[in-house]
């Protein structure tokens, strides 16, 4: 009986040393929360514009990337071309690869 009495206070022991140190590492260690940007604030090496004009971003595919304006015309960006970030003018504007109009 009384080995059976030191077993048990040993895993007793053991068990409180475990929920002890979880405990401690829960509010010691930092928690990781993830929040979305409105703007990426890292280093970009290419920056290519596209004009209010050609509408909202609809996409993209093999083609390219798909921009749709009010009047439903639709104008594919296939390889963008990038200015650079560090430079005092303004990059240029995309090329249009393909545009669709609607009639």
């Amino acid at each position: 009986m009384r080995k059976q009495l030191l077993i048990l206070g040993k895993l007793s022991v053991i068990g409180l040393a475990v929920l002890l140190g979880a405990a401690l590492g829960r509010i010691r260690s930092p928690q990781s929360i993830v929040h979305a940007q409105d703007r990426f604030t890292g280093v970009v090496n290419c920056v290519a514009v596209v004009p209010k004009s050609w509408g909202n971003f609809k996409g993209g595919s093999t083609y390219g990337l798909a921009f749709q304006d009010k009047d439903g015309n639709v104008r594919f960006i296939l390889h963008p071309s990038c200015g650079s970030v560090n430079s005092p003018m303004e990059p240029p504007a995309a090329p249009i690869d393909l545009e669709i109009e609607r009639k």
